[in-house]
C-alpha cells in the first residue's frame, strides 16, 4: 500500500513538472474548486450589516441574518483579532465587538458554522 501511494505521488509530481502535462494536472484539480465555492456562496449572503454605532463606552454592530439557518460571522477590526459571533435564523441583532478605545470595525466576514 505504501509503495502504491509513493508511486502515485511520484507520478503526479513528475507529470506536474512536465510542460505538456502541466495543463492536465491543473485541469484535474479544477473540479474540486466549485464545491468549495458553493459552500462559501451559501455563507456569503446570509449576514449583512444594518448599522455601526457606539453606546456609552462600547462599539456595536447591528446585523441581519436573512437565511433560514444559523449563520456565523466575524467583525473585521484593524490591528486586533477579529471577534466571531453567530446569529439565529431570520433575526436582526446587535453585537458588542469592543470598547470605545478600539478602532472601528470596517466590515464583517461571513464564515461557515
Amino acid at each position: 500500500m505504501r509503495k502504491a501511494v509513493a508511486m502515485a505521488t511520484a507520478a503526479s509530481a513528475f507529470a506536474g513538472s512536465l510542460v505538456g502535462f502541466g495543463t492536465q494536472a491543473i485541469a484535474a484539480s479544477a473540479p474540486a474548486a466549485p464545491v468549495a465555492s458553493q459552500a462559501s456562496a451559501k455563507a456569503a449572503g446570509c449576514v449583512t450589516v444594518v448599522r455601526w454605532y457606539n453606546k456609552r463606552f462600547n462599539r456595536y454592530v447591528e446585523v441581519k441574518n436573512s437565511c433560514a439557518r444559523k449563520a456565523c460571522f466575524s467583525v473585521t477590526v484593524a490591528a486586533r483579532r477579529d471577534p466571531q459571533f453567530s446569529i439565529g435564523p431570520n433575526k436582526k441583532e446587535s453585537f458588542r465587538y469592543g470598547g470605545i478605545a478600539w478602532t472601528k470595525g470596517t466590515s464583517i466576514k461571513n464564515k461557515p458554522c
